[in-house]
């Protein structure tokens, strides 16, 4: 299996040709295969999510696989076909992805009866063999296997896609030349803080704090950057950013900006002057320079000055000229968990796709990107940058 694995390092540059974009939904039918799905993460690869869907071998309706890209760097597969008696037989697996590719240890299952009388007790899990599935263009695919039955055998077939999710596109199908990954399995890759919208001096009251470090169980084999605050002004903004250098001076570049990161605040909760996820506001952005502190009059006597960003980056659910709102940290989990300390940690992915983003290099061909919380909500706010992607291409004149 020819892959191109990278999977410790801060950056990686790559052609588009025949890759896809962003992240899906989940789909519905892969209930029982999900839970095979190891909850372990790795760092970003080739695959994006654009993979999932369905596909099938030409000219044989009637079975194929269906495929699914996982926020954590795996992909969980099932593969629906008949045995050799000529009955169903469904094929259950996950991996991790490797390049244009992933290997899954696959498992049969049966055993069971339709519900209502269906008793988990009753099913057969045996290990059928693996399966290679590689992607070599946005609708084409092959899929390897080897069984550990003699029946089975080993094998290949060509596939195509049958189904893909709907509002994602291939990436050859769209402009973005360069793709740059940063991981921080090893340290934050560049990227530097900014706490804005509080009044100078007052870090220790806003409880500040930002770093590397390990992610919270069950990521914790992983790292990721984490940003902390205790939102007192009622707009607090945390701010990571970095520069992306190598190219062409003064050019205007197309910009997709896509983000990983890991919330435990459950959706529709109650806080004061607002949700601590729904109110908390991310953004992604990117400017010819980097977001510094402008200092504001506060207007109040004994109140120090206010840090606003040097550039228009939009008050917590409004985007600005240099940002755009890409989702909140509300990560989607019931609202009875809101009180629950020991409320799971979710991984999501947040991106641009949609919202046009442009941004011109300086004379040394260099330009900044960030992501950011803008929070609305009164209280303290934790969360962590896992993965973050740049996709970009000069406009053409």
């Amino acid at each position: 299996m020819n892959f191109h694995a990278d999977q410790h390092v801060e950056a990686q540059v790559m052609n588009n040709a025949g890759t896809c974009i962003r992240r899906s939904a989940c789909l519905s039918q892969l209930a029982l295969g999900v839970l095979l799905i190891l909850l372990f993460a790795s760092s970003a690869s080739a695959i994006d999510a654009d993979l999932s869907g369905n596909w099938a071998s030409p000219g044989q309706p009637g079975h194929g696989l269906q495929v699914e890209v996982l926020p954590d760097g795996r992909a969980v597969v099932a593969w629906y076909v008949y045995d050799s008696f000529g009955n169903p037989l469904w094929l259950f697996g996950e991996g991790l992805i490797q390049g244009s590719g992933f290997r899954a240890d696959m498992d049969a299952r049966a055993g069971a009866g339709f519900p209502p009388n269906f008793d988990p007790d009753d099913v057969i899990v045996e290990r059928w063999g693996w399966l290679e599935f590689v992607q070599n263009a946005c609708n084409e695919a092959e899929v390897r296997w080897q069984s550990q039955d003699p029946a089975y055998g080993s094998g290949n077939l060509e596939l195509v896609r049958v189904t893909r999710i709907d509002g994602l596109g291939c990436r050859e199908d769209r402009p973005f030349e360069q793709v740059m990954r940063f991981s921080f399995q090893h340290g934050p890759s560049d990227f530097d803080v900014l706490f804005l919208d509080y009044p100078e001096g007052e870090e220790e009251f806003f409880e500040l704090d930002w770093g590397h470090a390990s992610l919270p169980a069950p990521w914790d084999s992983r790292s990721g950057l984490f940003l902390e605050g205790a939102n007192r002004s009622d707009d607090l903004m945390m701010l990571l950013q970095r520069p992306i250098d190598g190219l062409k001076p003064d050019t205007p570049y197309l910009l997709q900006l896509e983000m990983q990161l890991l919330s435990n605040e459950p959706s529709g909760c109650v806080g004061i002057g607002g949700s601590p996820g729904d109110s908390v506001y991310l953004k992604l952005g990117a400017a010819s320079q980097a977001v510094a502190v402008e200092l504001e009059d506060s207007g109040l006597p004994d109140v120090p000055p206010m840090r606003r960003p040097s550039i228009d980056l939009g008050i917590q659910s409004q985007p600005g000229e240099f940002s755009r709102v890409v989702g909140t940290l509300a990560n989607g989990q019931d609202d009875s968990l809101c009180s629950d300390e020991g409320r799971p940690w979710v991984l999501q992915r947040r991106h641009t796709d949609g919202q046009p983003l442009e941004a011109v290099t300086d004379g040394n061909g260099r330009l900044w990107v960030f992501a950011l919380s803008d929070s609305g909500f009164e209280g303290k706010t934790r969360w962590y940058l896992t993965e973050f992607t740049v996709r970009l291409q000069p406009v053409s004149d």
